[in-house]
């Protein structure tokens, strides 16, 4: 076996004992996670550019995914894991307030207001 396939199996295992030892996950848990997840963050649907992070309940421990370090690290701490918090967000950024009370206004940089445009619709 080559250096580089030594490492990466080396690599492979620890992760697992890490992950059985931390969070229960028997070994191909966190492969399958991966794979029913489509190898993707559960939150932001972004492809892996490192290893995903097993998300868990720090009140239950319920292992609930794999995500990024981005969502798992500050999305979910800053909404304190609060389904409601992020619901909200959600509907703030699809209708957002000001635009019913002010209309379409653009930030431009320098105080003076940017001309209306076409809002594009999420899907």
């Amino acid at each position: 076996m080559c250096e580089t396939c030594r490492k990466k199996s080396r690599s492979k295992a620890s992760h697992e004992q890490r992950v059985m030892r931390t969070y229960g996950l028997g070994p191909g848990e966190y492969d399958k996670l991966f794979e029913a997840q489509g190898g993707v963050c559960a939150g932001c649907r972004q492809p892996r550019r490192e290893r995903l992070s097993v998300d868990h309940c720090h009140t239950t421990q319920l292992v609930r995914g794999l995500l990024c370090r981005r969502c798992n690290g500050h999305i979910l701490p800053y909404s304190k894991d609060s389904p409601e918090v992020l619901r909200r967000l959600a509907d703030y950024l699809e209708h957002p307030p000001a635009v019913a009370i002010l209309g379409e206004r653009y930030y431009q940089g320098d105080g003076t207001p940017k001309p209306q445009r076409k809002r594009r619709r999420r899907k």
